[in-house]
C-alpha cells in the first residue's frame, strides 16, 4: 500500500450552521457515498447529531481487499447476498458480477501463525460467548473444514461456530498496512493517545463464518464505532438510546440475544441494516445493537471517542463510579477508600478517573502545540497555514476551527467537572489537575 503521509487530507470542519434537532427525521437511517459526503456535512449531520450512518465505497484502495477473491461459481455467496442492500447495486460483486468470498490462501501467505481471540458462539459463559484462543492458520482451518462440511451435507447448521473477534492485528503486525481509517473517523481522541503511548488499543478485525455473532450491546464507554466490511454481509438490528429500556426484565437486566419478534413485542422502535462489502456503518454512543454474520465475513472495526461524544464519556464513567461506591458502601471508612473505588472502577468500566483525565491533557497538549506552531509559521510567511505538527493516524490534519472545537469542548467539560464532588475527592489531586488544565484554556 502507498502512504500519502507527504499529501495529508485536511479535515477541514466548519461552523455549523442552521443546527436541526432532528436532521434525519424518525424512520431514516441514509446509506451515502463517500465520494459525495464531505467531512464537515458527516461531523454534524451524524457524528455530532448521533446518528447512525451507512457510507458506502470507503475501502477501494485498502490492501485487504485481497482478503476476499471472486469465484463466478460460488453460488452459495450468491444467495446469501441475493437479499442485501437491493437499493445499492449489490457492493459484495465486482463489476463483472462475480461474487467475493474468503482468499484463505492469501491471509495464510500474509499473516504468520499467531496467537488470536476466538468466541464460540454456540456456547455461553456468563452474559458473554464461550472465549478461546486458537493460531490463526488453525483457525482458518476450522473455518474451512467446518464450510466443506456443510456443502457435502447440505447442511445449514454449522458444527462450529467460531468467531474471530477483537482482534488487534493493526497493533500485532505494525508494519502491515491493510488498511486506512476512512476520514470521517479520523478524529479519534482514544485511539490517538494509546497508539502514541504504544498502549492497547481499539482496533479490532472480526472475522467469521456465515452464522456467527455478536450479542445484544452498546459499546465500550459509550463510544462511538465504525464497522466497515471486507467481504460478505452482516445483518443489524440497532435501536436509540433508551429503547434497549423496553426489554429490561424487572431488575433491570437486559438480554443476551434479540430478534424481530422479541422487537416488535415490546414495540421496540428499532432499525435494520443489511451492511454488504466496502460499506462502514457509523455506530453512535449509547445505541444498542445485535449483529449476525448472514455470510462468510470480514470486517476492520474500531471505538472511538471525541469532542462530539466525550461528555458522554465522562457521564457513563461517572454514572460506574457511583455504582463502584454503591457496591462497597459498607467500607467506608477503610484506609484509601477512594482509592479502592478507582481501581475497582478501572476494572469493571475499562477506565478511571485519572486515564480520562491523563487523555484530556495529552488531547489539549496536542491541540495548543499545534495551533502555536501554526500561528509561528504564519507568523513567519505572513500567510495564513494549517497546523502540521498534527497528523492524525499519518495521514489527516485538522483545520484551525475542529482544533480550537476540541479545545473549547474540553473547557467546557472540564468546568463540569470541577462542579463534581467525587473529581475533588479523588486521590492523585485530580481536581488540581483539571483546575490546571482549564487554565491553560
Amino acid at each position: 500500500m502507498e502512504s500519502d503521509k507527504a499529501a495529508p487530507q485536511i479535515l477541514a470542519l466548519q461552523p455549523q450552521i442552521n443546527p436541526q434537532l432532528h436532521p434525519h427525521g424518525d424512520n431514516i437511517i441514509q446509506r451515502c457515498a463517500a465520494k459525495e459526503l464531505s467531512y464537515n456535512d458527516f461531523y454534524w449531520r451524524f457524528m455530532h447529531a448521533n446518528w447512525p450512518v451507512i457510507i458506502t465505497d470507503v475501502s477501494n484502495a485498502w490492501e485487504c481487499r485481497n482478503w476476499a477473491k471472486c469465484d463466478s461459481d460460488n453460488n452459495t455467496t450468491k444467495l446469501d447476498n441475493e437479499n442485501a442492500n437491493n437499493n445499492n447495486n449489490n457492493n459484495n460483486a465486482n463489476e463483472t458480477g462475480q461474487e467475493q468470498h474468503i482468499n484463505f490462501d492469501y491471509l495464510r501467505s500474509r499473516i504468520g501463525n499467531i496467537a488470536v481471540p476466538v468466541a464460540d458462539c454456540n456456547a455461553t459463559y456468563f452474559d458473554s460467548h464461550a472465549k478461546l484462543e486458537l493460531k490463526f492458520h488453525d483457525y482458518l482451518e476450522r473455518w474451512q473444514r467446518n464450510a466443506t462440511d456443510q456443502r457435502e451435507t447440505n447442511c445449514n447448521v454449522a458444527k462450529d461456530n467460531l468467531y474471530l473477534k477483537d482482534w488487534h492485528l493493526a497493533a500485532q503486525m505494525p508494519t502491515y498496512e491493510f488498511y486506512q481509517v476512512p476520514k470521517y473517523f479520523a478524529s479519534d481522541w482514544l485511539n490517538e493517545q494509546l497508539i502514541a503511548e504504544q498502549r492497547d488499543d481499539y482496533r479490532f478485525v472480526y472475522m467469521g463464518p456465515k452464522g456467527s455473532w455478536t450479542s445484544f450491546h452498546a459499546d465500550v464507554f459509550g463510544s462511538f464505532s465504525w464497522s466497515t466490511n471486507i467481504v460478505g454481509h452482516k445483518k443489524w438490528l440497532i435501536m436509540a438510546p433508551g429503547e434497549e429500556r423496553k426489554l429490561a426484565d424487572r431488575l433491570g437486566n437486559l438480554p443476551f440475544s434479540i430478534d424481530e419478534n422479541q422487537l416488535d413485542e415490546h414495540q421496540v422502535h428499532y432499525f435494520t441494516i443489511n451492511q454488504t462489502a466496502n460499506e462502514a456503518v457509523f455506530v453512535p454512543s449509547g445505541w444498542y445493537h445485535q449483529v449476525w454474520n448472514v455470510s462468510d465475513t470480514i470486517s476492520v472495526n474500531h471505538n472511538w471517542f471525541n469532542a462530539c461524544n466525550v461528555a458522554t464519556v465522562w457521564r457513563n464513567l461517572l454514572s460506574n463510579w457511583k455504582a463502584v461506591r454503591n457496591e462497597i458502601a459498607d467500607c467506608q471508612q477503610m484506609d484509601n477508600f477512594e482509592a479502592h473505588c478507582q481501581t475497582m472502577l478501572r476494572a469493571s468500566f475499562g477506565i478511571n478517573y485519572l486515564d480520562f483525565v491523563e487523555l484530556l491533557e495529552f488531547i489539549v497538549t496536542r491541540r495548543l502545540a499545534a495551533a502555536a506552531l501554526k500561528d509561528q509559521q504564519t507568523t513567519i510567511t505572513g500567510t495564513i497555514t494549517t497546523a502540521t505538527s498534527l497528523l492524525l493516524f499519518d495521514r489527516y490534519q485538522m483545520n484551525d476551527h475542529h482544533l480550537q472545537t476540541d479545545l473549547e469542548c474540553i473547557r467546557q467539560l472540564l468546568i463540569d467537572m470541577l462542579q463534581e464532588p467525587s473529581v475533588l475527592e479523588c486521590p492523585a489531586q485530580l481536581h488540581e489537575r483539571c483546575e490546571h488544565l482549564k487554565q491553560q484554556l
